[in-house]
């Protein structure tokens, strides 16, 4: 299946833990973005919620992970719009990665002149984990087994870019043991959980810092463009990976059956930038063109009430429509796309 009737394909998504018993009150898991995507407690909203019939939807203030577990059958439809279409794209992305060199995270051109060995092997193993049968899986298990725990057990580098290596290789790793079909290997993807936390605020210093155009691009020479661009390519790379790792544990979390408490650290001052046309440029010429001629939006601690104002639906590339799902379900997005003459 290629990436356009992967995106077409009805949306499945398998919920592979015990149901709580039939006995026990336990309210429907809903996650109502009562405060509003301008406000930072609406992602804890989004994931953290109260049984409490008088204050559903009290946010639980906690320092410390909070666990709730919970079965398939008392996640609410809303909430189930809120995740499921990211999990589909978050178990396509080891193909992605083999086939377009690059995730809704991690640009394409990012490691184009270097990649570092932590990726390089789990490039590879992305390859392998495509290659799957009923023969040699098992040996392909195995593969992915050790290179987990051998980078796991490896010191954090202190580079930035060889962290956000790190982050990405991990990232890859953790769908495939998630969503791999293996039951072997999710207590494996437990333990990947709290080192994907550690790298996430190793990243975090980086992608506050802004550093962001905010002239316009010469076409000629191609100097000032080349170099806008390559910064680009690793400050939208670094920022969003931030975000999509946070997301990707959430999503671990919530397979798990358990809901857990944000961090508001890691969401405060963080910033991307929203154009489907810069980050698909081609070039340094095209970026450039894009740059100059078409709306960029700058969001800001997850807030996307300009973009959802101003936007068309053609600047939203896949990590946009992750984030703006997540924050406010799949039935509210379709329909923004449907009403500005677009198709999620």
């Amino acid at each position: 299946m290629d990436f356009e009737e992967a995106r077409d394909a009805p949306l499945t998504i398998d919920f592979n833990f015990q149901p709580l018993p039939d006995t026990l009150n336990v309210a429907p898991v809903d996650f109502n973005l009562t405060a509003g995507i301008t406000s930072l407690e609406s992602l804890n909203q989004m994931l953290d919620c109260s049984p409490n019939g008088e204050d559903y939807m009290a946010l639980e203030r906690a320092s410390t992970r909070v666990d709730k577990p919970f079965s398939v059958g008392h996640i609410a439809p809303f909430a189930r719009s809120r995740v499921s279409w990211s999990i589909e794209q978050l178990k396509l992305a080891p193909k992605m990665m083999i086939e377009q060199n690059g995730t809704p995270w991690q640009h394409p051109k990012l490691y184009e002149e270097y990649m570092p060995r932590s990726l390089q092997d789990a490039y590879a193993t992305c390859a392998l984990y495509a290659a799957r049968n009923g023969t040699n899986n098992e040996m392909i298990t195995k593969f992915i087994r050790e290179h987990v725990d051998e980078l796991a057990s490896s010191p954090l580098p202190q580079q930035p870019s060889e962290v956000l290596a790190r982050a990405h290789a991990f990232m890859l790793y953790l769908t495939m043991l998630v969503f791999g079909g293996e039951v072997t290997l999710h207590s494996q993807a437990e333990n990947l959980l709290p080192l994907m936390d550690e790298i996430g605020d190793a990243l975090l210093p980086y992608a506050v810092h802004t550093g962001d155009l905010t002239t316009s691009l010469p076409l000629y020479p191609s100097t000032t463009a080349r170099a806008a661009w390559t910064s680009y390519i690793f400050r939208e790379s670094l920022r969003r990976t931030v975000l999509s790792a946070f997301h990707l544990v959430t999503m671990c979390h919530l397979l798990r059956g358990q809901l857990n408490s944000c961090r508001d650290h890691r969401i405060c001052g963080n910033i991307v930038t929203v154009s489907a046309h810069l980050w698909n440029a081609r070039s340094a010429f095209d970026f450039a063109v894009a740059w100059n001629n078409t709306k960029h939006f700058v969001v800001k601690e997850l807030d996307f009430t300009e973009v959802l104002r101003d936007a068309q639906p053609e600047d939203l590339d896949t990590f946009s429509k992750m984030m703006l799902i997540g924050l406010q379900g799949e039935d509210d997005i379709r329909g923004w796309f449907h009403t500005r003459g677009g198709i999620l």
